[in-house]
């Protein structure tokens, strides 16, 4: 009998799952048509909605759902293969393949461990010095690292290490906040390098299919280093205190055994260092050179695999996980197409004219609050690839560049309520580790930090340095 209620119950929840599926795109096909809302545009609304709702409501299998938009904009009529398979001839997805790649072989080198349990000993091993540490490490990891689910993963596990070791009860205040200050190493700290924050190589991206140059890694390096510094620090500041313990402890200890464990400085060790010197002084003069990041990494990732090397085998590009590629695909389509039927500029002309009221200061306020609004409906990918075409013409109706708004509007992307707006926060709370009330703390939090921090800290930094 039990059984049959369960059934029943997950059929009723499928159902009504389905229906949210439905209705919305629904409502938008029966809108009548206008000169500017167009039939074309009204099926592009329909089918990139449906698209969305399968991925929030994970009803069919993300890269399926991936592969099938695609598609669906050809067989509607909306566009043709050239448009929605545009971003396969971008150096995006190589960048994307290539950053999975590498992230799994510097992974196996054991040299990401060895620089953090470092860094967490120059810490003292106490819980606040942990957290800072950890933050501090995150700086280097976001170079060594570009991929942020492997950045995840390996703080993560790092963190349950630490919570283990220490004897911290689960959903305790400082196994909480030690999540967090991994989340905070992993993601917040991720901001200093441009190949560490995805929906900004998207944005730049999609800038430079309309002809628009995007910002450069060295370019990136400078507008958001010290900013980043300072935002992550907070945040580690603020985890202390949020999750305050109640008992201070030491685990020195510990981490000194885990990092003698390590041993010495293996070959293998030696190799990735050389191979992330090389890398990351290619991308550094990337202006210099004209080569363009995906091949970078491309390069950078064959250069592993090559005989004397030997630093990726079959078993590396087993744990590549090659779906994500055709879901950033599909979501760079998605921006793609919004240009080719005009739905770029129809959000344009009915929102931007509210954000264009006050001046830069207020605009680029306003487009981080776009960002978290969009943000409850749009994956970060989505949301970068649809928005950064109508963002720059934004931009360009206020003779200012374009890159203050991506980067406020990417902050934006970062800042969330739920667990489902981003795979990144949903990783982590699906260890079930914490409750939804701590993660709801957290978030909340940084929500309200981060908009005093782009306000406070981020403009008047970029009118400093002359990009405002």
């Amino acid at each position: 009998m039990g059984e049959v209620q369960t059934a029943q119950k997950s059929n009723k929840s499928i159902f009504l799952k389905y229906l949210i599926v439905l209705i919305p795109p629904l409502i938008i096909y029966l809108l009548p048509t206008t000169d500017a809302y167009t039939h074309e545009m009204k099926l592009f609304f329909v089918i990139t909605v449906i698209a969305i709702l399968l991925w929030a409501l994970e009803l069919i299998n993300l890269i399926i759902v991936a592969l099938v938009l695609p598609v669906s904009f050809i067989l509607s009529g909306v566009a043709t293969p050239a448009d929605v398979y545009a971003p396969w001839s971008q150096d995006l997805p190589y960048l994307v393949l290539g950053a999975l790649i590498l992230s799994a072989v510097f992974d196996e080198s054991g040299l990401l461990k060895r620089l953090a349990y470092w860094f967490i000993l120059r810490g003292g091993g106490t819980y606040k010095g942990i957290i800072f540490a950890l933050a501090t490490s995150g700086f280097i990891i976001a170079f060594l690292v570009p991929g942020s689910l492997a950045r995840i993963a390996l703080y993560a596990g790092m963190a349950f290490g630490i919570i283990n070791a220490l004897g911290l009860k689960k959903f305790s205040k400082g196994s909480v906040g030690l999540l967090f200050g991994a989340y905070n190493a992993a993601v917040t700290a991720s901001f200093v390098s441009l190949t560490g924050v995805e929906p900004m190589l998207v944005f730049n991206s999609q800038l430079e299919s309309i002809g628009i140059e995007g910002a450069s890694w060295l370019q990136y390096v400078v507008h958001n280093v010290p900013i980043t510094i300072i935002w992550t620090y907070v945040m580690a500041f603020a985890i202390t205190k949020m999750f305050k313990v109640e008992e201070e402890f030491e685990g020195k200890a510990y981490f000194k055994e885990q990092y003698e464990a390590l041993g010495k400085f293996s070959l293998k060790e030696k190799k990735v260092t050389i191979i992330l010197l090389i890398l990351i002084t290619l991308l550094a003069t990337s202006s210099l050179h004209g080569i363009a990041l995906g091949w970078i990494f491309i390069g950078m990732t064959f250069v592993c695999f090559l005989p004397g090397v030997e630093l990726a085998d079959n078993s590396t590009m087993a744990k590549t996980n090659f779906g994500m590629i055709f879901f950033i695909t599909a979501t760079m389509a998605i921006g793609q197409v919004s240009a080719v039927v005009g739905a770029g500029a129809f959000i344009a002309n009915s929102l931007f004219p509210l954000m264009s009221l006050g001046g830069t200061f207020y605009t680029i306020v306003a487009t981080w609050v776009l960002s978290v609004g969009i943000n409850f409906v749009l994956t970060p990918f989505a949301a970068s690839a649809t928005m950064a075409i109508p963002l720059a013409e934004l931009a360009n109706s206020l003779g200012i560049s374009p890159l203050p708004l991506a980067y406020s509007f990417v902050h934006g992307l970062y800042q969330l309520l739920l667990p489902y707006e981003s795979t990144l926060p949903l990783l982590l709370f699906s260890y079930m580790a914490m409750t939804y009330k701590q993660f709801l703390k957290y978030f909340s939090v940084q929500m309200v930090l981060n908009v005093l921090f782009i306000a406070l800290i981020a403009i008047p930094y970029w009118f400093l340095i002359g990009l405002l």
